[in-house]
């Protein structure tokens, strides 16, 4: 068992097997933490397929959102994705999205025509807002990468004694939980927007007030679900990584803690 000395004091170094139990522990932690994201999405996918009934209604009414917004105009097309050679969530009427760098909407019209005016939503993000919305719609990526990043930060080993002088890497593990919720608002943000201006898009169209409840709802539902992955992700990466520094931190050794105790008495 080796030992390091910090300020007088000494500190047992925590063992390889510590380690590994640390990062065992942590990874079932995260899990266990992260395991309600798999039912969060449930009251919306139940929806959607819910409103596959009014489906006809709502295609004519995003169609012509789109072309009476203007954002046909800028080069925005719709891509039906039923007729896609690929069997995929699209094609089968469970996603939607928006490409940026081909202005396309790509969604199944024949099942799920509701989540097109949220995707509009995003087109007009992109093609159609100040700075500010622009930034945020560019973020979405960057956001996802650093919430990635800071998961890897989390199971880092810690080296330093408590109270030892803190490098910028330390700094960043000691944060990492929040760093990981901080960088998934922006994308909560423009998804927020995105829908605000779908539900925009679909009023402007003539879309009954019913129907514009019930896609209210189904957008608020699908909202709640990038606003659980931002808390429970960033709770994940803080419970890891308090796991990693209860498990790998050096620790006091027991004389050195005598010695503290004897002389505060």
């Amino acid at each position: 068992m080796s030992s390091v000395i910090y300020n007088g004091n000494e500190y047992i170094t925590r063992t390889p097997l510590n380690e590994f139990e640390g990062f065992m522990l942590a990874t079932a932690a995260s899990g266990a933490i992260l395991s309600p994201l798999a039912y969060a999405g449930k009251p919306f996918e139940n929806q959607l397929k819910r409103e596959e009934v009014n489906n006809k209604i709502y295609k004519d009414y995003f169609t012509r959102a789109l072309h009476d917004s203007g954002l046909y105009d800028k080069g925005v097309r719709i891509i039906p994705a039923q007729y896609s050679l690929v069997n995929n969530d699209y094609k089968l009427g469970k996603n939607a999205c928006y490409i940026p760098k081909s202005n396309e909407v790509v969604i199944n019209t024949d099942k799920i025509s509701i989540a097109g005016f949220h995707e509009l939503g995003h087109a007009m993000n992109d093609l159609m807002s100040k700075y500010g919305v622009k930034y945020l719609a560019k973020m979405r990526g960057i956001g996802y990468a650093i919430a990635g990043l800071m998961e890897y930060f989390a199971i880092f080993s810690r080296t330093k004694p408590k109270g030892a002088p803190r490098s910028f890497t330390d700094i960043i593990e000691d944060n990492c939980g929040k760093i990981a919720f901080i960088g998934m608002l922006p994308i909560v943000a423009e998804e927020y927007i995105a829908s605000k201006r779908g539900l925009k898009l679909a009023k402007a169209s003539g879309l009954s007030e019913p129907l514009i409840n019930n896609m209210k709802k189904l957008y608020q539902k699908a909202l709640l679900t990038y606003g659980g992955r931002a808390v429970l992700g960033g709770l994940a990466v803080y419970a890891s990584r308090k796991i990693m520094d209860l498990f790998t931190r050096p620790k006091l050794a027991e004389t050195s803690q005598s010695f503290i105790n004897f002389s505060r008495n």
